[in-house]
């Protein structure tokens, strides 16, 4: 009898403390890669933090060597000068070969007077010298790339629809923030989500999934480039919506672009490089880029009369809140005409974002 109380005790407190778990943190795991959560916390400065998941990371990545001298950075910061020592050496052994980073990074410099160090250094070299025996070149190509379409409830192909070109966000691909667009359930819009041209090879080898970017992150390629990336990656996205005009029931009306996170930057460098092509720009926790200077091209949004509904969560911990207020300011300086809608959500959208979102593209397709 006193068992089956004491039984009868533990589990009414154990349904309690459960009950007290918000729903959401019971049935939303945290799906981020170990090195997506490492670089959240590295950019809190929160090294203590930032560390397990890069040692997790790395086990499972045994060939990035990146991460393992940012482990050994970590380290050194914590004042930990053997583990930052053994991953700057684990490094140098799986082929790090920029010797001349890690002999002027002040980081380490505490290691400059310990025995083997100067073996490290000798060993990138190495690696320098013998990747330097097959140098890469690059060179723009064409290619064969592939979308997602979200067709509206009810669709039929007899009719004809209006068009959305939907961009995702940094290391994700189509289906994830198309799940969130069929919230919208708007029955007289069609949505195409192309994949980002860049897939991230550590992160997509961690997880068994290809996580996409539309930035190039994982070619090394010089800074030289950017631009060229990003304007070649933003014509990419304008190509399917081309594409989707021409094989899809589609209205002759202009499409919106919309996008989120990175997307939401790309939104934006579309939007200026074609903008006889739009009518309408939403950017969601939208990023924001130096390169390619989209803000100092604002002024075509103005000239062909485009608006921007502009998104972004006040406690978002990837893009900084800042970011939009940047954008918000470069609409206000050009005199666009835009609507500007702050909530709290993290880094995705929240319901009052999402049926702002609803209304402005059912305005602007009305017939």
């Amino acid at each position: 009898m006193k068992f089956s109380v004491h039984l009868s005790t533990v589990l009414l407190w154990t349904l309690l403390l459960f009950s007290s778990v918000p729903i959401n943190a019971q049935l939303l795991p945290d799906s981020r890669s170990y090195r997506e959560r490492a670089e959240e916390a590295l950019k809190a400065k929160n090294y203590k933090q930032a560390i397990p998941y890069l040692e997790e990371w790395v086990k499972v990545n045994p060939k990035d060597v990146e991460s393992m001298v940012i482990l050994s950075r970590c380290f050194m910061t914590l004042q930990q000068t053997d583990k930052a020592f053994s991953y700057l050496q684990d490094a140098a052994e799986m082929g790090y070969q920029y010797h001349k980073t890690i002999a002027n990074d002040t980081t380490f410099v505490m290691l400059h007077f310990r025995k083997g160090f100067d073996e490290i250094l000798a060993m990138m070299k190495r690696n320098s010298d013998q990747a330097a025996e097959f140098p890469i070149k690059f060179a723009l190509q064409q290619r064969y790339g592939r979308y997602r379409v979200l067709y509206p409830p009810n669709y039929d192909d007899r009719r004809k629809y209006n068009l959305v070109l939907l961009l995702h966000g940094n290391s994700q691909e189509p289906t994830i923030i198309l799940r969130w667009a069929k919230q919208l359930n708007l029955p007289n819009v069609i949505f195409v989500c192309p994949e980002a041209p860049y897939i991230k090879f550590k992160e997509s080898a961690s997880i068994f999934a290809p996580r996409l970017s539309a930035m190039g992150e994982d070619l090394g390629y010089p800074d030289s480039l950017k631009d060229e990336i990003i304007f070649s990656s933003a014509d990419w996205y304008h190509s399917i919506t081309k594409e989707a005009m021409e094989t899809l029931p589609i209205k002759s009306g202009l499409p919106i672009v919309m996008g989120f996170s990175q997307g939401g930057f790309y939104a934006n460098v579309v939007a200026t490089r074609h903008p006889d092509s739009y009518k309408s720009v939403i950017t969601i926790c939208a990023s924001m880029y130096s390169e390619a200077k989209v803000l100092e091209k604002y002024p075509m949004l103005r000239k062909y009369g485009i608006d921007v509904l502009l998104l972004h969560s006040s406690d978002d911990p990837i893009v900084p809140y800042q970011t939009a207020k940047l954008y918000e300011n470069a609409l206000e300086n050009e005199k666009i005409e835009h609507t500007f809608l702050n909530y709290k959500c993290g880094h995705w959208v929240s319901e009052e974002a999402t049926k702002k979102i609803s209304e402005w593209i059912t305005r602007h397709f009305q017939d």
